[in-house]
């Protein structure tokens, strides 16, 4: 079974062991834009990424420049280069669903890590094709992509509903529910200032600009 974490130093709750093991479903099944096996070789570009080495995989080049970007250099991204990605044939929903298969594996990564455990292998993936449902009610406003209702983190996968719907899965289990971020004085282990003071220090090395 997916993570089990023996190597980990730090004690792992089960409900965080639990989401990571549904983020590893999430992963290896058909999506909304990508097939499962794009979205595993689209992680595994991801990963490739940091440590400047080939994945060797088929994925269409679009989607590993995307990948890549995203995972090694997304301080870097740039309105035009998300303008010309769908210039070039990327569909506006592809490269969010990217952003979040990306952006979450980058998170689950992370926290393996920090436990002190080595990275899951990544699942099989699951054969399928993807449901290319588009989200009616999403809006070109000031971000790079369209949302829904407006702009902000909170609805930035917003094009791809699932994708928003896993980003706040997986946030609530490793961080805070949007319920929870509300609560100023909600403490569970740290107190809600030294989470955030930890957020801001990591949010900081990143070059994280929002």
């Amino acid at each position: 079974m997916a993570f089990e974490l023996t190597g980990a130093g730090l004690p792992v709750p089960d409900g965080v062991r639990a989401e990571l093991r549904r983020e590893w479903v999430r992963l290896a099944r058909p999506g909304t834009w990508l097939s499962g096996r794009e979205r595993v070789a689209v992680a595994r570009e991801a990963r490739a990424a940091r440590s400047f080495t080939d994945a060797d995989t088929d994925l269409p080049p679009l989607l590993t420049e995307a990948a890549h970007s995203v995972s090694a250099a997304a301080d870097l991204i740039t309105r035009e280069w998300v303008s010309d990605l769908r210039a070039r044939g990327l569909e506006t929903e592809q490269y969010v669903e990217v952003v979040g298969v990306v952006s979450r594996l980058a998170a689950v990564d992370s926290y393996v890590r920090g436990v002190g455990s080595a990275e899951e292998p990544l699942p099989d993936p699951v054969p399928g094709e993807a449901s290319r449902r588009r989200n009616g009610q999403v809006r070109w406003r000031n971000a790079f992509v369209p949302t829904d209702p407006e702009d902000g983190a909170l609805y930035a996968l917003s094009a791809v509903p699932a994708e928003n719907e896993a980003r706040n899965r997986l946030h609530a289990a490793l961080y805070l529910s949007t319920e929870q971020m509300a609560d100023l004085a909600y403490q569970d282990g740290l107190s809600r200032a030294q989470m955030e003071l930890l957020a801001a220090r990591v949010s900081l090395l990143n070059n994280c600009f929002y």
